[in-house]
């Protein structure tokens, strides 16, 4: 069913969610404070080197520290005099210049070697600048290795969490799914019972109207509305028969044939033209040749009829309502219903497919149940085709995509004809 399937994504959507968040903040909270603390580390080290007293040269027996480091002293005259540190290779004297340079030209005192994976702090001296450096290449390479190796770790949560919502939201929504599909049940079976007892009351009445001559006046009109409210009651019940059939599943595949979708539309608006004539509505149509579609010709017919109908009870006063059949491409073809009046609202035109939704402003001046582009939505759903509404030009524009059948198929259609 429609409604589980959309209430089981949600489920899904909202659980991701919140395991996304929770993954993504804990990730990234876990990533801050260890980058976080290998600064605060680094810069204690070149705090501390800043109160080393000495000059000394021992980078290649300096002790393993868990942050290298080295220092430089560039005096007045821009002689560099190399101090004391704890780093397992000597740079070299032509690159310690370089890096002296760049420390004595950044603008701030205390700042990150962009390409040399060093951190500086500037300190200036009697004797001139001192610049300690912080090898950052192990803090940098344990950073990367744990977004790489962390991020795989979190997607393959990510995707665990994924696969236990599907499984999880399958069992949450079984009891909901288990009475939408009874009460559906009840509203079909409740439908097909009520047939029975309203066609007999339909029957009775139309014989006593023809048996029993010579009744009184409001004898005659109590059954002319006995007879004609039977009617009314019948094709609500015939109309909520469909719906349930749609929602239980009950498609009646076997039905689907081949046939003109033109010479269907054609005929129905032959059925409509004397109905817009009394109306006192204009009726413009045109209708492509040769539209083919695979589908059940009466439900395509009775989705045509409801927007014919709707065309005649809301088109506005003497307005003009104009039928067009063309096709679309890429197997396409589209059916426009248009009629001029005032514009449905953007934020009421999904509602107008629901059933019994009635606007406000048609509820007490049409009759009707508020069924039929509900009914009509349905059909348009077993056939794999999609309606909608737009306002275009001072009309209402309701449109069908229907899939149309290739020209091999109706090469067939036409050699089987007679």
């Amino acid at each position: 069913m429609k409604e589980i399937s959309r209430l089981r994504r949600k489920f899904i959507i909202y659980n991701m969610l919140i395991v996304t968040a929770v993954i993504g903040i804990t990730f990234t909270a876990l990533v801050s404070v260890l980058q976080n603390r290998r600064n605060e580390e680094s810069r204690l080290i070149l705090e501390r080197a800043v109160e080393q007293p000495g000059e000394r040269l021992i980078f290649d027996a300096a002790p393993q520290v868990r942050i290298p480091y080295f220092s430089v002293l560039v005096t007045e005259s821009g002689e560099v005099v190399m101090r004391e540190g704890a780093y397992n290779s000597f740079p070299g004297a032509g690159y310690l210049e370089h890096l002296a340079l760049l420390g004595m030209a950044a603008e701030a005192d205390d700042g990150i070697l962009d390409g040399y994976q060093l951190r500086y702090l500037r300190v200036e001296q009697p004797a001139g600048h001192l610049l300690i450096f912080a090898d950052t290449s192990y803090g940098d390479t344990f950073r990367d290795a744990l977004i790489r190796y962390g991020g795989l770790a979190c997607a393959a949560i990510w995707l665990v969490f994924l696969g236990l919502s599907f499984l999880f939201s399958r069992w949450a929504v079984r009891p909901i799914a288990r009475s939408l599909r009874l009460q559906k049940q009840f509203v079909a079976d409740a439908s097909h019972e009520l047939k029975t007892p309203l066609t007999v009351i339909t029957a009775n009445a139309e014989l006593l109207r023809e048996r029993c001559a010579g009744l009184p006046e409001e004898a005659e009109r109590w059954l002319a509305n006995i007879h004609q409210e039977c009617r009314d009651m019948r094709a609500l019940v015939e109309n909520l028969l469909l719906l349930a059939k749609g929602d239980i599943g009950t498609k009646q595949k076997e039905s689907r044939e081949i046939f003109s979708f033109s010479d269907l539309l054609t005929e129905k608006l032959l059925v409509f033209e004397p109905l817009f004539f009394q109306a006192g509505k204009e009726l413009r149509y045109e209708v492509a040749d040769d539209v083919f579609v695979k589908g059940d010709a009466s439900q395509l017919a009775q989705l045509v009829k409801v927007l014919l109908d709707n065309a005649v009870k809301y088109a506005s006063g003497t307005g003009r309502v104009e039928v067009r059949l063309a096709p679309s491409g890429h197997g396409r073809a589209r059916l426009w219903v248009n009629s001029e009046g005032e514009a449905i609202p953007k934020e009421k035109r999904p509602m107008i497919f629901q059933r019994f939704y009635r606007d406000e402003r048609v509820r007490a001046s049409c009759a009707g149940y508020g069924l039929g582009l509900a009914i009509a939505n349905e059909i348009a759903a077993n056939h794999h085709a999609s309606i909608g509404v737009e306002y275009r030009e001072g009309m209402n524009c309701f449109y069908v995509n229907l899939r149309t059948c290739c020209a091999e198929k109706r090469a067939v259609i036409a050699g089987n004809a007679p």
